[in-house]
């Protein structure tokens, strides 16, 4: 009599093999299901606080929007008319529901500086922040993880220093300092770089099209135009990437020096694994994933801390059109800058979750 045979993660007498009768690939199905609407919950929950504390903090601060908005010289009856223009005559609660109606038809309201609605503010600066945010985190990434691996690997040597001179200087030097030092150096001295602003668009016959200088010059096949992009990117990139180095290198080196010290490094070493595959490869894998964690959160740093950036090189994005806003008390665009800054470290964070499976495989199996 034969014995039935019963393979590894199997239970006998039960469909499918696995308790319950349910197939093991559709129960992984259902448990990634759960686990991206469980993910997806919280993101809306994280966006909900954000609206409901922006509104709140626009609604007490000791400031008038309606006085604002009329002008320093309207009397009595003109404010209370832009006030109930505005809807600031109605209760909160009437206002808090009117207020979250609005983002969810991505009415942001309108903008007592430029009386226009801020969805078409956003429009024209924020794809000027995201060239410049962009630009700066590719930048960050690159020479932030090379000087860290550098740093660990050959943790004695000029480099060293240098490496770690520049990680001094850039956590305690202030960023408008930086920017406002290169600026005389590089544009009003040697006259290298552009002080201030993106591609001019009039002096080389531009259309303006996506508001992203370089791809602007790219789709118009104006490469002058292109060179001249990328020049205004180089003194606010830099600015940017001098006050966050110091973060990518220092955790690099320390996760990958971990690494480098694990039984695994020395076995692959021992069978005469090339030694860029096991530090580029094997040990570098292993030791990103601290790594994309910091580096998920400074992109969404960098998003909402561009304000001093782009006010020091006169930059048409976010920053400025914020720091204006604030000047102002310009409170929509105020809180529809803040959901944004909101919704990027949110979906920073989730990519960040997405890319860990990837890095370290294990995690697949948890």
């Amino acid at each position: 009599m034969s014995v039935p045979t019963v393979e590894a993660g199997q239970v006998p007498g039960v469909p499918g093999g696995v308790p319950g009768g349910v197939p093991a690939p559709r129960r992984e199905r259902r448990r990634a299901a759960t686990a991206v609407l469980t993910r997806l919950g919280w993101l809306l929950v994280v966006l909900w606080a954000a609206m409901t504390v922006t509104f709140v903090l626009s609604r007490i601060v000791p400031a008038d929007p309606a006085r604002l908005a009329a002008g320093l010289q309207a009397g009595p009856e003109q404010v209370a008319e832009v006030r109930h223009v505005l809807g600031l005559d109605r209760p909160l609660p009437e206002q808090y529901v009117r207020y979250l109606s609005g983002l969810a038809r991505l009415d942001f309201g309108r903008s007592i500086q430029s009386r226009q609605p801020v969805a078409e503010d956003l429009k024209l600066y924020l794809p000027a922040t995201l060239e410049l945010v962009v630009s700066a985190f590719v930048v960050y990434v690159l020479l932030g993880v090379a000087a860290g691996v550098a740093w660990a690997v050959w943790p004695r040597g000029v480099h060293a220093v240098a490496i770690r001179l520049l990680s001094i200087v850039g956590v305690a030097v202030p960023v408008f300092w930086v920017g406002l030092l290169l600026q005389l150096v590089f544009a009003a001295r040697l006259n290298w770089l552009p002080v201030a602003g993106n591609l001019e668009y009039e002096a080389y016959g531009v259309p303006l099209r996506s508001g992203i200088g370089t791809l602007d010059a790219l789709i118009a096949g104006n490469l002058p135009a292109f060179g001249n992009a990328l020049e205004h990117l180089v003194l606010p990139v830099t600015t940017l990437v001098i006050g966050q180095l110091a973060l990518a290198a220092r955790l690099t080196r320390a996760s990958l020096a971990h690494q480098l010290e694990q039984p695994y490094v020395r076995t692959a070493r021992a069978r005469g694994v090339a030694e860029w595959r096991v530090i580029g490869v094997d040990a570098l894998r292993n030791a990103l994933n601290p790594v994309i964690t910091m580096l998920g959160l400074q992109f969404g740093w960098l998003l909402g801390g561009t304000i001093l950036v782009e006010v020091t090189f006169s930059w048409p994005g976010l920053g400025l059109y914020a720091f204006n806003s604030f000047r102002t008390f310009d409170y929509d665009p105020i809180m529809a800058i803040t959901l944004i800054t909101t919704v990027a470290f949110v979906v920073a964070n989730e990519l960040v979750g997405l890319l860990y499976p990837v890095l370290d495989p294990r995690m697949r199996e948890s």
